[in-house]
């Protein structure tokens, strides 16, 4: 039987504070917030959170809050944040920043996101002088790429700047809107993937987490979840690797002989000067 709560005014808002303190949070810290804020003893309560979730994001609708999730796309765990709903995040989102500090984040993630080896990444060399472009010294971006990564919007995986957690909780919808022919969904989770393995038959993409779930209950081989076929040697993409172009304007662009770590040729970043 489902999980009831009585949720009161006062336990919701501990929890939404705990959330706003948290910033981002994996699924197992946000049950034990919940069990001890609700003085939960029994694990056996736990299995199911979704009551709790649903009553929290109905009192915080009103306020345009909401708590999302996505899985972690190495390890399988679920990661949890208070987002705001509002149609540009990145800058409500963000309000510990100044405007010019919004304006290096945004570049930031712009980048990652549209890198042309569809890696998701950059290496930290073209993350500085990506961001150093639009203005600061290298020393002051440096600061402020170890701030976003500390909050959740960004993360150094050996060398190369990432989305973080938050960003690809939080910004779904930016990217749904502003970079749709970027995305990249797992064919067996249905997520956001942005490191994984790609079928070279269809082109469809699958999470490290979920390949290596398909692999264990295929007896050690590999087939693709979407045309069943064998994925004798998966195209890899993610930090580092030699990467799966994106598709653009019904077509591929051409493979760079490049690796990941070298110069950024294009990039898709708006001016944003005008909205700061």
């Amino acid at each position: 039987m489902p999980m009831v709560i009585d949720d009161t005014d006062s336990e919701q808002q501990m929890l939404v504070q705990w959330c706003m303190s948290a910033q981002v949070f994996s699924d197992p810290d946000l049950r034990q917030a919940i069990r001890r804020i609700h003085s939960i003893d029994d694990d056996e309560g736990m299995k199911e959170i979704h009551p709790v979730i649903e009553a929290t994001n109905t009192s915080m609708s009103p306020f345009s809050l909401e708590l999302r999730s996505a899985m972690d796309q190495t390890s399988g765990v679920r990661m949890w944040a208070l987002v705001n709903t509002n149609a540009d995040p990145i800058s409500i989102g963000a309000t510990p920043y100044t405007a010019t500090e919004l304006v290096t984040l945004k570049t930031l993630v712009d980048g990652v996101f549209t890198e042309e080896q569809g890696n998701y990444s950059l290496s930290l060399h073209d993350a500085l002088r990506l961001a150093t472009k639009r203005g600061g010294t290298r020393a002051e971006i440096e600061s402020l790429i170890r701030r976003f990564t500390n909050d959740g919007w960004l993360a150094l995986d050996e060398g190369f700047v990432v989305l973080g957690a938050r960003s690809i909780i939080e910004l779904q919808s930016y990217f749904n809107v502003g970079f749709a022919d970027y995305i990249r969904l797992c064919s067996l989770c249905k997520e956001m993937a942005t490191s994984g393995v790609v079928c070279v038959e269809c082109m469809e993409a699958v999470h490290p987490y979920c390949a290596n779930r398909v692999t264990e209950a295929n007896g050690g081989q590999l087939s693709c979840p979407q045309c069943n076929r064998h994925i004798g040697q998966p195209r890899r993409f993610g930090p580092g690797e030699r990467g799966v172009p994106h598709v653009l304007d019904g077509g591929a662009k051409e493979e760079s002989e490049e690796p990941a770590t070298q110069s950024i040729k294009k990039l898709r970043i708006e001016d944003s000067s005008d909205e700061d």
